[in-house]
């Protein structure tokens, strides 16, 4: 395979990954718009009444004025997906950022995410898109390899280091609850390594655990 063969292997990953979690990215984004729509029909409503009072104005305004500003936040913080992003972020933020935006996903499939934070300060930044492809890569892999009911604990236990453990609580499997369907294009053992590879992180894998690590 060619270098180019396997950068458009990496990026047709990349693209699966980023449409996984693009539900949580729009959510994120519209959740603060339609607040402040709710405000200005607050705002439109007292206008109608004549209670256009500075008073009685002045705390839907300013709660518009705080939605729109986080929305602005949130379009701009799409930046850091873009191809050739070079934003800097420090591991345990990036961590949290993956869990935050795999969290629904992996609900669906009947997975929870135990997240044990760590002691360690490890505040060297490192670049954040690709640690964090690589990262939602092998939490997209657990949504893809568990076909029952599972618990994943998340935790540093050694300096540039994260392990993930499986944990699997009784399961009736006569149970009917419904769960999502899987995914047309799922994340195996190659995909998770090439995206990996590509940004230059280290895997492990044991009977129910795998462990990330960055140097």
């Amino acid at each position: 395979m060619t270098i180019q063969q396997q950068e458009w292997l990496v990026a047709g990953i990349k693209h699966e990954i980023f449409m996984r979690i693009f539900p949580t990215l729009r959510h994120g984004l519209v959740g603060p718009i339609s607040i402040a729509r709710m405000s200005a029909s607050i705002v439109r409503r007292l206008l109608s009444k004549g209670e256009s009072s500075k008073a009685a104005l002045g705390e839907p305004v300013e709660r518009i004025d705080q939605q729109l500003a986080e929305a602005v936040a949130g379009i701009r913080a799409l930046q850091a997906w873009e191809p050739e992003a070079s934003g800097l972020a420090i591991p345990a933020e990036i961590l949290r950022q993956g869990i935050a935006l795999m969290t629904a996903p992996l609900a669906l499939r009947d997975i929870k995410m135990d997240y044990v934070p760590s002691d360690i300060q490890d505040l060297e930044e490192v670049r954040q898109q690709p640690f964090l492809y690589a990262w939602l890569a092998l939490l997209c892999y657990f949504e893809d390899q568990l076909n029952e009911p599972a618990t994943l604990r998340l935790e540093q236990k050694e300096p540039r280091s994260v392990c993930v453990e499986v944990t699997r609580p009784f399961y009736d499997v006569n149970q009917t609850k419904g769960r999502a369907k899987a995914h047309a294009r799922i994340i195996d053992k190659f995909a998770l390594e090439a995206v990996a590879n590509a940004g230059g992180f280290r895997l492990k894998f044991g009977q129910e655990w795998a462990s990330f690590s960055w140097t």
